[in-house]
């Protein structure tokens, strides 16, 4: 029975109540045929549904596109390993690559972060932990442009990444300190490191990485690659004034070989992340260098704990999320 049906019955029963207590039946005739018009002109009215609480959209689905003004990057787990992305609404720029083992996992989550090709492609170093994903890249993604440091590097890895680059007619560009690589008009990446390829350091493939500072507005982020104490102190001596940022991705995996202490004080990050993979051979990163960091009350996510860490900005503020759910305990422990 319709609700309408219920109502009639009711109403009808209030009318005639109403004419016994009147004992008048003229009540009746009178308002009797007028509320049964009305309830006939219920029936016949569209109901207007109410509003629906709009389903909250999935954290591992993301946008086809994001909205304008919004910076996203992610530094994606590929285990012990760098790999990070960066992305507006119109631009993907993909910094190192990871290990080679992890080149599928890789290339998953490019394509859920809605990836159907790479504006840039930067080999920060030609470490075996930085370019290892790269060939599947190149064979999965079209890529517009290919960034690097210039090192000569005699690995079978690195040679068959360049020659990638070189088969698919890739344009190349080596970076040097105090250049500028536009992302759009509001974003930039500035090189500060290195000027010159470095020689006769503890590890000169480690210290001739590219470092990169992101900015977009009054956000900035410092990426390091696998820099060491000997870059950090040239760093705070060529250009301190391009230090602070707000993330910091610590260099070398929080490896004891980097983030000292004076370098840590310049950049004074309010974020750091580690990408560093769960019980790795090295024991990265170092209680020492975690310590530093927690001493500036800087917030370090790790990357073997955490997931894939993603910052979103609007150049005045950040986001920071994480892929997995982590406690205080995890934490200590790696």
């Amino acid at each position: 029975m319709k609700k309408s049906d219920y109502l009639k019955i009711f109403l009808v029963v209030l009318v005639l109540a109403a004419g016994i207590t009147v004992k008048d039946s003229a009540v009746v005739k009178q308002y009797l045929p007028v509320l049964l018009a009305q309830v006939q002109s219920l029936e016949s009215e569209e109901v207007t549904p109410l509003p629906q609480a709009e389903a909250k959209q999935p954290a591992s689905q993301k946008a086809d596109k994001l909205a304008d003004g919004i910076l996203l990057i992610t530094a994606l787990d590929v285990g012990q390993g760098d790999s990070i992305l960066v992305q507006t609404r119109d631009k993907n720029i993909l910094i190192d690559s990871g290990e080679r083992k992890e080149a599928s996992k890789l290339l998953e989550k490019l394509e859920d972060n809605k990836v159907e090709q790479l504006d840039m492609l930067v080999a920060t170093h030609p470490h075996a932990d930085h370019i290892g994903g790269m060939k599947a890249v190149l064979n999965r993604f079209p890529v517009k442009q290919v960034y690097d440091s210039g090192q000569s590097y005699k690995t079978k890895m690195y040679g068959d990444f360049r020659a990638q680059v070189e088969k698919d007619a890739i344009p190349f560009e080596v970076l040097r300190g105090g250049q500028e690589i536009a992302v759009n008009e509001m974003v930039k990446l500035k090189v500060l490191s290195p000027r010159e390829l470095y020689k006769g350091t503890a590890s000169d493939a480690n210290n001739n990485s590219l470092v990169l500072r992101l900015e977009y507005d009054d956000f900035s982020m410092l990426l390091t690659g696998d820099i060491q104490e000997e870059v950090e102190e040239d760093l705070l001596k060529n250009c301190p004034q391009d230090l602070a940022a707000q993330v910091l991705k610590v260099a070398h995996h929080g490896s004891k070989t980097s983030s000292i202490n004076d370098f840590l004080a310049a950049v004074r990050p309010k974020v750091a992340i580690i990408s560093s993979g769960n019980g790795n051979k090295y024991n990265h990163p170092s209680p020492e260098v975690v310590r530093r960091l927690n001493d500036l009350q800087a917030d370090v996510f790790n990357t073997a704990v955490c997931g894939d860490v993603i910052i979103k900005s609007n150049g005045k503020t950040c986001d920071i999320t994480v892929e997995k759910f982590y406690d205080e305990q995890q934490m200590k422990a790696a």
